[in-house]
């Protein structure tokens, strides 16, 4: 049975092994572990994301997510674990903010998930509001295959299941 692991802080290998051959990854991956806070999520044992939490102007933190394609299959629980994670940080009364280019569908999919919506340009705000999450899987899906919103939305699975 699969199982994912999170690990804070992630390490400078996982920084690295995340970017691949991509420098400028690479280097942003280090950027971000070395000025704020870092999690490696792994499957059974394998790195498949990387999640960096870093203060930005006004005091607010930017949330930002490395996921290899292995992780789609785990989509649901690693928006659930970082839906959680980040509810518990806001309830403190820190701004949690992350950036979707435009026309990302899967990426502005995750934000919302997560708990994201958008506030301004590429930049969305995280109100931490459950209400449409519940429905994201079904409205994706049925409007995806040119079917109507509405129905029974199928429950996000808890963190580190599937």
């Amino acid at each position: 049975m699969e199982h994912l692991t999170v690990r804070s802080p992630a390490t400078w290998m996982d920084c690295l092994d995340m970017g691949a051959s991509r420098a400028c990854t690479r280097k942003g991956n280090l950027y971000m572990r070395s000025i704020g806070q870092s999690v490696a999520i792994d499957l059974d044992g394998n790195l498949l994301a990387l999640s960096f939490l870093c203060p930005v102007d006004g005091g607010r933190l930017e949330f930002t997510l490395a996921i290899r394609p292995e992780a789609a299959a785990h989509m649901r629980a690693l928006c659930r674990l970082a839906h959680l994670t980040l509810r518990r940080i806001a309830e403190t009364g820190t701004v949690i903010t992350c950036h979707v280019m435009t026309g990302n569908r899967t990426g502005a999919r995750m934000a919302r998930l997560v708990g994201f919506v958008p506030c301004e340009g590429t930049m969305w705000i995280f109100k931490g509001g459950t209400a449409d999450a519940g429905d994201l899987g079904v409205v994706r899906r049925r409007l995806e295959q040119g079917g109507e919103q509405g129905g029974g939305a199928v429950p996000a699975a808890a963190a580190g299941s599937e």
